[in-house]
């Protein structure tokens, strides 16, 4: 019972130690949870005015969503709630991005990523790294732009955000390929289809999905693999004509381009980019449509100069209306080289070719700055997040040391319980040696020096054995015959059942004899019904134990043994008029050591009371 109640405690305080352990190794979170907890909730007016926004962006009305997106950070700023702060920083970066100011959009991404790297969100985190690197790839900034996913596939990679991902790998694919790096780009590639291949449940859109397979296609045309990316932009088209117009008339417009570029006189590639400007036209996709009339006038541009300057003005319209500047400068590109071919006037668009490209530079460096001033303060604060793990790994370490004391002291403990357990079977064990001991000494010493004697004079001459000496072996014949029924009595099995009372009472009165009187009296009988086997056992062999030490060693002339019993335990008393003992010497040689460890066995005890020639009183005692 004290070892349960011990080990109980032990278990509590390994609970402590490991609540402890977590709290610590999570302190920043949980100082987090405790400050969210105790903030105020969002009043009504903030998720209003985000209910509000929502609705001018299902409208497509942007220059609203952003007017009410300021007027939410603003309110959400005067409330303290970095929850609202963060949704409306992220909300100014994406309609920013919608209407192509794309300066703005990468301050406002950059604000709620840094807010995201504060409070130790790492999804939300390389989520804005991919909106910032997109960005810096629209303005054609393509070695920002991969530094920047780079970044972000810290915060990313190894979790299940497998669209955000994937959405890295091909910013920087892109990016590479337009570096000219078309190897790297198709590595970049390769990795995004394991990727998928590897998490077949990921929740990646069709559209998507297009994008990066025509992205393969593009960088294979690079390498001059033209049957592969044929191969690849045949089968999108198959799968998507009649269903998806948009990724259809994509997918035949660079079938049509990479076949030019293949072969300038394939007559496939004028119908396949004449039809995927069709479709265009009829969707009025504005950036499928700068696609198409850029491929067109590339396609003029030897064979019909004046058709290939119309299709390079339509892709400088379109550009303009799209407000890219990258597409402006690539239209203007081929209209102004068109036009002096042409001997037309080119003034009015060299101008703006360079308002555009300056303009462009003065976005790339602004986003830039942004990016450097950022990179600063966030090493800044990683240092310090690293300064701050450090304290909580040192706790930690503390809380784990602790842990393994307690672990240890449980081990030991453990091996403590063990050992005693293997004692006590050793015990237990020297027992039943010493037993079987006994047993052989009692048949040789007791019985077959007798035998042999018997022998003797059963080996003699029939005539010359008198009666006299018959009778003497008759009668020892018959005290053998006793002292094995006995000897058998000790050590045979004993019935626990219904019939172990009569066997207890037959065991008290087998050692009664002419010489020595046993007082016994009649228990009741239901005396031994809610005792264990086991005690019974016990019992049986600790009163054999102590008649047989009674009828070798006391002289007495009187036994008595008397039982009682209450709800908790039963005692029972032997007292003889032997010579008695002296019980402050040792008396295990008297074989009374084994009935201690009997009684131990059973949670019981036996105390003994005697005095040289003063008889014996022991008492029994164990709980029911």
């Amino acid at each position: 019972m004290k070892f349960k109640f011990g080990l109980s405690l032990i278990f509590v305080l390994i609970y402590n130690c490991c609540i402890a352990a977590l709290f610590s190794e999570n302190g920043i979170a949980n100082s987090n949870y405790y400050y969210s907890a105790t903030v105020k909730k969002p009043t009504d007016s903030l998720e209003q005015l985000k209910k509000q926004i929502g609705g001018f962006a299902k409208k497509k009305d942007y220059q609203n969503a952003i007017v009410h997106s300021k007027k939410l950070l603003l309110k959400a700023k005067l409330a303290s709630d970095s929850s609202y702060i963060n949704n409306a920083y992220w909300r100014l970066g994406y309609y920013y991005k919608i209407l192509d100011q794309l300066d703005s959009a990468y301050f406002y991404f950059d604000k709620t990523y840094s807010m995201n790297l504060k409070l130790h969100d790492s999804i939300g985190t390389g989520d804005r790294l991919l909106d910032m690197a997109n960005i810096q790839k629209s303005l054609g900034d393509y070695n920002g732009g991969m530094i920047t996913a780079t970044e972000g596939l810290k915060y990313l990679e190894g979790s299940n955000e497998i669209e955000s991902i994937t959405g890295l790998y091909q910013t920087i694919s892109v990016c590479q390929k337009e570096l000219g790096n078309d190897k790297e780009a198709l590595r970049w590639n390769d990795k995004i289809f394991s990727l998928l291949n590897a998490h077949p449940s990921a929740d990646i859109t069709t559209e998507n999905l297009s994008v990066i397979t025509i992205t393969r296609a593009n960088i294979l045309a690079e390498l001059r693999r033209y049957n592969s990316s044929f191969s690849i932009l045949d089968s999108i088209a198959r799968s998507t004509k009649g269903n998806n117009q948009i990724q259809y008339s994509r997918a035949i417009c660079n079938m049509g381009h990479f076949k030019w570029l293949e072969n300038k006189n394939n007559p496939e590639s004028e119908s396949l980019l004449l039809n995927s400007l069709e479709i265009r036209q009829e969707l009025n996709t504005v950036s499928g449509l700068i696609s198409s009339t850029i491929h067109l006038a590339e396609y003029y541009f030897e064979t019909n100069k004046p058709l290939a300057l119309a299709y390079a003005q339509k892709a400088f319209a379109y550009s303009k209306k799209l407000n890219n500047s990258v597409a402006i400068l690539e239209a203007l590109d081929l209209l102004l080289r068109l036009k002096k071919s042409l001997g037309q006037d080119v003034s009015e668009e060299a101008i703006f070719y360079s308002r555009v490209q300056n303009k462009l530079e003065k976005t790339k460096q602004a986003v830039r700055s942004i990016y450097a001033a950022t990179k600063y303060d966030n090493d800044t604060l990683e240092k310090r997040n690293l300064l701050l793990l450090a304290q909580v790994a040192n706790k930690e370490k503390q809380n784990i040391m602790a842990l393994s004391a307690t672990v240890i002291s449980i081990i030991v403990i453990v091996f403590v319980v063990f050992y005693k357990n293997q004692q006590k079977k050793k015990e237990q064990l020297e027992v039943a040696y010493k037993t079987e001991l006994r047993l052989s000494k009692k048949l040789h010493d007791e019985l077959g020096n007798d035998i042999i004697y018997l022998m003797t004079q059963v080996q003699k001459d029939p005539q010359e054995i008198v009666t006299s000496e018959k009778v003497i072996i008759l009668e020892g014949l018959n005290s053998i015959y006793k002292r094995i029924r006995d000897i058998s009595k000790e050590y045979t099995a004993i019935d626990t059942g219904e019939n172990f009372e009569k066997e207890f009472l037959a065991l008290l009165n087998s050692y009664s004899s002419p010489k020595t009187k046993l007082i016994t009296k009649e228990l009741p009988s239901d005396f031994w019904d809610n005792v264990s086997a086991e005690a019974k056992i016990e019992v049986y062999r600790v009163l054999q134990e102590l008649l047989v030490n009674m009828k070798k060693h006391s002289q007495a002339s009187m036994v008595a043994i008397t039982c009682t019993k209450n709800n908790k335990q039963v005692v029972i008393k032997y007292v003889d008029n032997g010579v008695g003992f002296n019980t402050t010497e040792n008396y295990s040689g008297n074989g009374l050591k084994n009935v201690e460890n009997r009684m131990n066995g059973i949670n019981g005890n036996i105390n003994f009371d005697s005095k040289p020639n003063e008889g014996v009183t022991a008492t029994i005692k164990f709980a029911i």
